[in-house]
């Protein structure tokens, strides 16, 4: 009986250790600097220059040249999993830069993604009638959230036996037609 309890025991804190963890590898969550938050980068990306942090939020744009890719991202806050979750509307956007080619068939508006990336600097574009002040991120680590639909987010083990909407030979709300 003791052993059953201990190997119990074991399969429990397994399953507790492996159900946690970020989307991004370890070697990336190593370069994060902890200490700096977002905020602070955007509001004197000068100084810190260089620091790394994890970011996440929504696609806006992805613009590509000779040089690269750079993506235009609405900043979300991250969940324990570092996945972007709600949208942080007293940080709004900032820029994320590659010198390699994001394909914009896939890296579209719209998606989600979370990247570490080191503070480069800032530019200033325009947005609508207004100048914005977009801190720009070198990306390091870029995950791209796996588009879900609206049966997968709710019901994640769902299987409908019907999958073309009706329920042959019972096209009632109860199974028998009286």
């Amino acid at each position: 009986m003791k052993r059953l309890w201990s190997v119990f025991g074991l399969l429990i804190t397994t399953g507790l250790l492996t159900g946690c963890g970020s989307v991004l590898s370890k070697d990336a969550l190593y370069s994060v600097d902890y200490e700096v938050d977002y905020a602070q980068m955007k509001a004197d990306p000068e100084r810190y220059s260089g620091k790394t942090a994890i970011l996440g939020g929504l696609i806006l744009e992805n613009e590509v040249s000779n040089q690269g890719t750079t993506l235009e991202i609405l900043k979300y806050t991250l969940n324990d999993r570092d996945e972007p979750q709600n949208p942080d509307e007293a940080n709004g956007r900032f820029l994320a830069t590659t010198s390699r080619l994001l394909d914009p068939s896939i890296y579209k508006s719209g998606r989600l993604v979370t990247l570490t990336g080191a503070l480069v600097g800032a530019e200033v574009r325009p947005l609508q009638k207004a100048s914005y002040k977009y801190p720009v991120f070198d990306i390091k680590e870029l995950y791209l959230v796996p588009e879900t639909t609206y049966r997968d987010r709710y019901y994640p083990n769902y299987y409908d036996p019907y999958p073309y909407g009706y329920r042959y030979p019972y096209w009632h709300r109860y199974p028998y037609w009286w």
